[in-house]
Parts: C-alpha cells; structure tokens; sequence
C-alpha cells in the first residue's frame, strides 16, 4: 500500500528539481553565450583562448587545470565546466601549438579535482555527517590537497601536451 500517491510524489520531485533546474539552465545559457553560433573565430570563447594564450604564451598551461577546477567550483559540474571552458582550451591549445586533447584532458582533470571543492558537495557532505556550518573549515582543509592536485594534474599531462 502507498503511504503517498504517484501525484503527490512528482510533485515532491518536481518541488526539488526547481532550484537545480533553474541553475542548470542558468550555467547553459552561459556555455552558449561563450560558445556563441559556431565554436569559430567570432566566438567569445575562440576570442578569450586567443587572448589568453597570447598573453601568457606558455604559462596557459598552468592556467589550464584552474580554470577546469574554477568552472566545476561554480557549476558544480565536470561536465558543465568542459562546456563552458572546453573551447577556450581548444583555442588557447591550437594558438600555442599544442595537443589540443591533451590540453582538454588538463580542462577536465582540473573540473574533477575542482568538484572537491564545490560549494554545493561541501554542503551536501556536511549535511549527511551531520556538521553544520563548517563549510569554511572543511575548505581550508581541502584547498591545499586540490593545489597539489592541479600541479600534479598538470605535470602529468606536459608530455602530452607538446606530443
């Protein structure tokens, strides 16, 4: 017997959805304003890999795995952080010369060590063992072992990169 009725039950679930859709679509809607029409040379995101990597030359490698990481801290998502930052490596990589896979293997390695760090999995952990308002001190604990991470995400990848 069901305690509650299909109906009552979508509507929970429809209830809970609201907020992440919202920011899911919100996140989107950014990926598609960067990557504008086409992933060509009058996309934003062509423009700001072309730029970056003009002026940090090689030194965009080591940005590369940060901004992985950065984009995945705000969306909460891998996978939202390679969308919206995928073509700005594919850009940067092809201006400087390098394997741009490689490059797009740097971007994703940063988006998943970044999820350590990502507000909304802090909170959720925090919530399942119990602390509240500690999300502070868990990011001080955290931070210094994704800074490890990202270097060594990135020293990884540097024969890759010039392969």
């Amino acid at each position: 017997e069901l305690r509650s009725s299909p109906k009552q039950i979508l509507g929970g679930v429809a209830r809970r959805m609201k907020k992440p859709l919202i920011a899911l679509l919100g996140a989107l809607c950014l990926v598609e304003l960067l990557r504008g029409k086409d992933v060509n040379a009058d996309s934003p995101a062509f423009i700001i890999g072309i730029r970056l990597s003009e002026a940090l030359s090689d030194a965009f490698i080591v940005l590369s795995a940060l901004l992985g990481s950065l984009g995945a801290f705000f969306s909460g998502s891998t996978t939202v952080s390679n969308l919206t930052f995928g073509a700005v490596q594919k850009a940067a990589a092809l201006n400087l010369g390098l394997n741009y896979e490689a490059l797009l293997a740097v971007q994703g390695c940063g988006g998943s060590i970044g999820n350590a760090v990502c507000l909304s999995n802090i909170i959720a952990v925090s919530t399942v063992i119990g602390v509240e308002n500690q999300e502070g001190a868990v990011m001080k604990k955290v931070v210094p072992i994704v800074a490890a991470f990202l270097v060594i995400a990135t020293v990884v990848m540097l024969p890759f990169l010039y392969a």
